[in-house]
């Protein structure tokens, strides 16, 4: 044994950079770009939803209905958990606990602040926002990266929340699995 610990810091300094770079929340209410419908599909299809049809939000005021609506399908969130607890588990057995945590609140704890922010300034600029629904974005986005972190330090290259964050990255939210729609915002 060599005695080198590895820390899980440096390998979140890439995903770090990709939160900074991101173009969180700019894209709403704008029609979805190809890049968009092949990065929402592939979200889909790595949670076992390989034939589901790609749905949009419009506007702010039609996402908060969607994410009210009674039929949304569990199995995407079920699915979603078990791949991130199963990710953690592996992550906490490769990395000091200690390290681990600290590394993953620094993480979201900064992008947590700057995607309120972006969060924020896309309700501003769409209008009719309740203001619940920035905090709800924020808190989904936040989880994305959360999730991706995880993923990442699991190793875990055939991870949904690659897919997932990109499309946070490209300035989507998606919204989860109604029916038989994913919906994206």
């Amino acid at each position: 044994m060599n005695g080198v610990v590895d820390l899980p810091g440096p390998r979140l300094e890439m995903l770090r950079s990709e939160v900074r770079a991101a173009s969180w929340f700019a894209a709403l209410g704008e029609p979805l770009s190809e890049g968009d419908r092949s990065d929402a599909a592939a979200y889909g299809a790595s949670l076992g939803f390989a034939a589901i049809e790609i749905g949009q939000a419009r506007d702010w005021p039609h996402a908060e209905c969607l994410l009210k609506a009674p039929d949304w399908t569990p199995a995407w969130w079920d699915r979603e958990e078990a791949l991130r607890r199963t990710a953690l588990a592996t992550a906490e057995a490769r990395y000091p606990e200690r390290a681990l945590w600290s590394s993953l609140t620094e993480l979201t704890t900064e992008a947590g602040d700057l995607v309120h922010g972006k969060a924020a300034t896309a309700a501003a600029r769409l209008g009719n926002a309740a203001v619940a629904s920035i905090h709800v974005a924020a808190g989904a986005a936040s989880q994305a990266v959360l999730q991706l972190a995880v993923a990442r330090l699991a190793q875990d290259a055939a991870s949904p929340f690659e897919s997932k964050f990109r499309l946070f990255a490209a300035g989507r939210w998606p919204l989860g699995i109604l029916g038989s729609r994913l919906v994206v915002f």
